[in-house]
């Protein structure tokens, strides 16, 4: 396991964002950037400013599979392969462990649409706001599941929805409120959007797999899908809706504050670009300079 640990004695964030990281390396010989690892990583984020506070490397599958280049490039025996969906869950533990509060949680649709990187914060009583993709199936808050008559052999059937679930952006109709909302000031401009706010439940095989468990056992679940709430944007300007976030808040949270913390990923973006722009005019004038 090969980490990276920042000091958190002193940070306040305001959310907690998981994310990649790549580090490119540069080849003389090719003239070019060739090769580079990856790492899920771990960022302390507030409208101001942004830290990374731990990070994993994470090795690919097909890597693992090949013991002598792994041996090569110096990967011990005991390192295999990990999904990111895996790893995330680990760095959260670490940090928690140190007796820090656990801000929201927030992460892209490359880990939202992941039902068990959505579970994970659930198990511990943490907050998250995470974008998720609109394939995703559910049903509405108002589905409720009947019970089949029982024919008398075997086991009751369990509870079911009569009704299919669907896609997210079949749940979106004449009714939903879009509300204006702006978030942070742009460079442009303030960021301002349309967005609304509603409950859903969550489905698929996944999805009721888990709620089982959590019942305690297929026996003793009634059937019902928890309630999420789904925030979503769509702008003026647009014919379809542009973005889906999947929340285990309370539904009484301001859409304000909604927004602002699904949209924080920005802070990790504008950092590192920041990073590399500063790092690359340093080698660019170290270049000249010699």
């Amino acid at each position: 396991m090969i980490t990276h640990r920042t000091d958190t004695s002193a940070i306040q964030p305001e959310v907690w964002v998981v994310d990649d990281v790549s580090f490119p390396k540069y080849c003389g010989a090719l003239g070019k950037r060739a090769n580079c690892q990856v790492a899920v990583s771990l960022h302390a984020a507030t409208d101001a400013a942004s830290c990374p506070l731990e990070w994993e490397l994470f090795l690919p599958e097909e890597w693992s599979q090949g013991q002598q280049r792994c041996r090569r490039a110096g990967v011990p025996d005991e390192i295999g392969h990990v999904s990111k969906t895996r790893l995330a869950p680990g760095l959260l533990d670490r940090l928690a462990a140190q007796g820090l509060v656990v801000p929201v949680i927030v992460a892209d649709a490359g880990y939202g649409r992941s039902v068990s990187i959505r579970l994970a914060p659930e198990e511990r009583g943490w907050s998250y706001v995470m974008a998720v993709d609109p394939k995703q199936i559910a049903r509405p808050k108002a589905a409720e599941p009947h019970q089949p008559d029982h024919g008398g052999l075997g086991p009751p059937t369990l509870p079911r929805y009569r009704d299919l679930a669907r896609p997210l952006p079949g749940l979106i109709d004449a009714d939903t409120l879009f509300q204006e909302v702006t978030w942070r000031p742009g460079s442009k401009g303030a960021m301002t959007s349309r967005f609304a706010v509603l409950q859903m439940r969550p489905s698929g095989k996944e999805a009721s797999c888990t709620a089982q468990e959590q019942a305690g056992g297929r026996s003793r679940w009634d059937g019902v899908l928890p309630l999420r709430a789904l925030l979503v944007e769509q702008p003026e300007e647009a014919p379809e809706t542009t973005g889906y976030w999947m929340s285990n808040l309370p539904a009484t949270i301001p859409i304000t504050d909604l927004v602002r913390w699904a949209k924080m990923r920005w802070r990790i973006e504008h950092d590192y670009r920041e990073l590399k722009h500063g790092a690359s005019t340093k080698s660019s004038t170290s270049s000249r300079t010699c």
